[in-house]
């Protein structure tokens, strides 16, 4: 479908909207807050839905490292929404359309910056939703450098699915680093959001093979619908090691990374995206310069990465709508913390939606 729908009316805008405000580890509230005209170089974005992802819960419960997040916040990395003013300066992006935008903000002069690795930016941490307003909100503002317009979809996905393409361009990150070859033996440990997606993108490769490891086997339908051709329990990994070309990991659980490099073999690639927020685990130092393991550590996504999230969406080879499992609105919010806390066996991605 097109995303060139009927535009709800911005004329005038509201003074004020409801947001969801994280005020302190462990407490939240629905709070009126400003629609604040953007300034030079920015957008104004009317939000569609905005997804909760691991690291959302992490900075409810207070478990985020301190410097990468300010309290309060209203949170929100994960959106997609449409334009609706823009700031002096703007240009590439206008009103009515449909958008997506990086969550970091780069400072775009230190070294790093300079070399096109804003992830890895040494300026002061910042991120829309951590530590500047996010998108659990009606409307979020964001830099327009960061924006990239949504092409037509494909049939059946909405604007409000595009809230993936966040968690699809951290993936995207990952396998452009790591580079698998078409044909290749590949391993997907995780059956959550960001891991599924890696087995459609990997799927895209006509792998030789693609095993999915989980936990527990509620999702295994799914991965073999977008392209598994094999589905294995962890703890039955043992006849695996050895036999992957590339691993992608994404489980957030700190034992699957000693597994995610069994499992690779001699010249191998790991991507480990998944993070445990836990302390060290025990690996065998020997297995990276034995092996001759090239293992690439993601932590967001460059623009790069965002247009091949979103290319990949645009050519039918993303299915997002099949990753949505809940649809709540922004008083809610405390019933779809309960939800990714408790992880009931039918949990997908749960959407906000303002």
């Amino acid at each position: 479908m097109s995303t060139d729908q009927p535009r709800p009316p911005v004329d005038p805008l509201p003074d004020t909207c409801s947001a969801v405000e994280v005020t302190a580890p462990g407490e939240h509230a629905l709070i009126t807050t400003p629609v604040r005209s953007p300034g030079a170089g920015e957008v104004l974005v009317a939000v569609a839905a905005a997804g909760i992802c691991g690291s959302d819960v992490e900075l409810f419960q207070g478990r985020r490292p301190a410097p990468y997040v300010r309290y309060p916040v209203v949170p929100g990395h994960e959106w997609a929404g449409r334009v609706v003013r823009v700031g002096a300066d703007v240009t590439g992006v206008a009103p009515g359309d449909a958008v997506v935008a990086e969550g970091f903000r780069s400072c775009q002069v230190c070294a790093r910056c300079r070399n096109g690795e804003p992830t890895l930016c040494t300026a002061d941490y910042a991120e829309t939703g951590f530590t500047h307003p996010g998108a659990f909100a009606g409307f979020v503002v964001v830099p327009a450098r960061l924006v990239h317009r949504l092409p037509d979809l494909p049939e059946g996905t909405l604007l409000e699915h595009c809230a993936l393409l966040e968690p699809a361009a951290c993936v995207a990150a990952g396998l452009l680093a790591a580079a698998p070859r078409p044909a290749g033996h590949y391993a997907v440990l995780g059956t959550g959001t960001l891991s599924l997606l890696a087995v459609q993108m990997l799927a895209a490769l006509r792998p030789a093979s693609l095993t999915v490891l989980g936990r527990r086997d509620h999702q295994f339908p799914l991965a073999r619908r977008f392209g598994a051709t094999r589905t294995v329990l962890i703890d039955q990994a043992e006849d695996l090691r050895g036999g992957a070309d590339l691993v992608f990991e994404a489980t957030g659980s700190a034992s699957a990374v000693p597994l995610a490099l069994d499992l690779a073999r001699r010249g191998g690639s790991v991507v480990l995206e998944g993070i445990a927020g836990t302390g060290p685990v025990s690996l065998d130092p020997d297995v990276f310069a034995l092996n001759q393991l090239r293992v690439f550590g993601v932590f967001g996504a460059d623009s790069r990465a965002w247009q091949h999230a979103i290319a990949l969406l645009s050519s039918g080879a993303l299915d997002l709508p099949a990753l949505v499992s809940h649809q709540v609105g922004l008083a809610d919010y405390g019933q779809a913390l309960s939800l990714l806390t408790e992880r009931p066996a039918n949990l997908g991605k749960v959407l906000l939606l303002p």
